[in-house]
């Protein structure tokens, strides 16, 4: 028996996808403030005890990166470090100080030496896509006990 897809889901990755004063909420809904908190914190507590352990030092930027990759991937678009910094509002060179560490613990892949860094695709490796969906696979369980 194939579990159907969650439309609460899909409605939030669209809304992901554009700014957050464009989101609006779907008529006849209320948003409940209350739960809308509970939901953020059991996320980032869930990210934060699922890197407790590892040698990784990954902070909440860096969990960003790798959430803009996902929804980047998702859209198949590709994003490098400009779009990136942009998006996460950052400073660009503090953005490819990350993008440094993260290639360097394996979750994003190394660019082409050809290329200009900054101007290169930034693309999760094999590791950092499955972090990354393993915890969002935990956070969205997390979201239905809430």
């Amino acid at each position: 028996m194939s579990a159907e897809p969650d439309d609460s889901a899909d409605i939030a990755l669209t809304q992901a996808r554009g700014p957050a004063a464009e989101i609006e909420p779907e008529r006849g809904k209320n948003i409940d403030p209350v739960r809308t908190a509970a939901l953020l914190l059991r996320s980032r507590a869930i990210v934060v005890d699922q890197m407790r352990d590892s040698p990784l030092q990954i902070d909440d930027i860096s969990w960003h990166i790798l959430l803009e990759l996902v929804v980047a991937a998702d859209d198949e678009m590709l994003v490098n470090e400009i779009d990136l910094a942009a998006r996460l509002e950052v400073k660009s060179t503090i953005l490819s100080r990350y993008v440094a560490y993260m290639i360097d613990a394996g979750l994003i892949e190394e660019p082409d030496a050809t290329e200009d860094r900054a101007q290169s695709p930034v693309r999760p490796t094999a590791a950092g896509n499955a972090l990354s969906r393993d915890i969002l696979q935990k956070v969205g369980q997390a979201f239905r006990s809430i």
